[in-house]
């Protein structure tokens, strides 16, 4: 987890890998090992990964395809009701101190039980607590029945994955690659997922903040989906991210959005670009971090763009 931009991994390859009901998608990246990445190939595998036996086979098929080894570093991400990401203000203590600390602060806001989560914490940089001061700690939480079970699939399919981020900080991770490091004024993601939605906003001179959205792309795109409850949905999501902006700027006294920044499975879903423009008035971009990185070949904007930002982040 980090407010940075593309980070400086070993060198070699790297395959960011995140899936959800309907596909897998991956990213294979080289690396030179100070900062330099080259996008090699992008591929999905559609499909019913609902059940485990489905996702394990669809797992050993991307080890297959990309032809996985055990020198190159795997990284993928959680998503769900069962994972938690914030930037709060907390004391600085010693790490033996911090983890138990921080773990009592999140129970007075996590739905889910702390105590049989897997934690991780980072200060920020620039915090400055020379006098004893608060510091900025961006905090991840994920149950580890949820990541267990992510691990052992994954392990059982031949991929040993070097880290596991959750979504919001994977999608933050994205937009501080697209930025380049230059965010004065703030950058809003939008993952629109099969079954949720998630909105996360990060800036250089204001905190990470972000929101599940209640929101089943899935279900609203199917082609046999009525076109009024289709607009009726998406008029929601555009309600719901709307009061997202406006939470941001009453709780943070921070406006002047850059633009949103759209990736995920369903960016092309009829009416969901135009109804988010009217909200909010902001401008809607898809993300597309593969030509950034110069990869053109025909890939759509938003498509991989999450698992790109994970292969970025490599195990750094």
């Amino acid at each position: 987890m980090t407010k940075r931009t593309i980070q400086a991994a070993k060198p070699g390859k790297i395959l960011g890998l995140e899936h959800d009901p309907s596909g897998i998608r991956c990213a294979r990246l080289s690396s030179d090992g100070r900062g330099s990445f080259t996008v090699e190939r992008l591929e999905e595998i559609k499909g019913d990964f609902a059940e485990d036996n489905a996702l394990l086979e669809g797992l050993r098929q991307v080890r297959s395809i990309f032809g996985v080894s055990g020198r190159d570093t795997v990284v993928t991400c959680l998503s769900g009701k069962q994972i938690f990401a914030s930037e709060i203000e907390f004391r600085r203590l010693s790490p033996e101190e911090m983890d138990q600390a921080l773990r009592l602060e999140l129970r007075k806001t996590v739905h889910f039980e702390v105590a049989t989560s897997t934690l991780d914490y980072q200060i920020l940089p620039g915090t400055d607590d020379s006098h004893g001061g608060p510091v900025q700690v961006m905090v991840a939480l994920a149950s580890n029945a949820l990541l267990n079970r992510s691990l052992q699939l994954l392990e059982k399919a031949g991929l040993r994955p070097s880290a596991v981020d959750v979504l919001p900080v994977a999608i933050a991770n994205a937009l501080w690659s697209l930025a380049e490091g230059v965010a004065d004024h703030p950058l809003i993601g939008l993952h629109v997922g099969a079954q949720i939605s998630t909105i996360v906003i990060v800036g250089e001179h204001s905190p990470f903040f972000n929101r599940t959205i209640y929101f089943a792309a899935e279900d609203v795109f199917r082609k046999d989906a009525p076109a009024s409850d289709r607009d009726k949905r998406l008029q929601s999501l555009a309600d719901e991210v709307s009061r997202s902006l406006l939470f941001y700027e009453k709780t943070y006294g921070v406006s002047g959005y850059q633009g949103i920044f759209l990736l995920g499975d369903y960016l092309d879903g009829t009416g969901l670009i135009p109804s988010l423009s009217r909200q909010t008035s902001i401008p809607i971009h898809k993300m597309d971090l593969p030509s950034k990185l110069g990869y053109q070949k025909g890939q759509n904007p938003g498509h991989f763009d999450l698992a790109v930002s994970l292969a970025l982040r490599g195990d750094a």
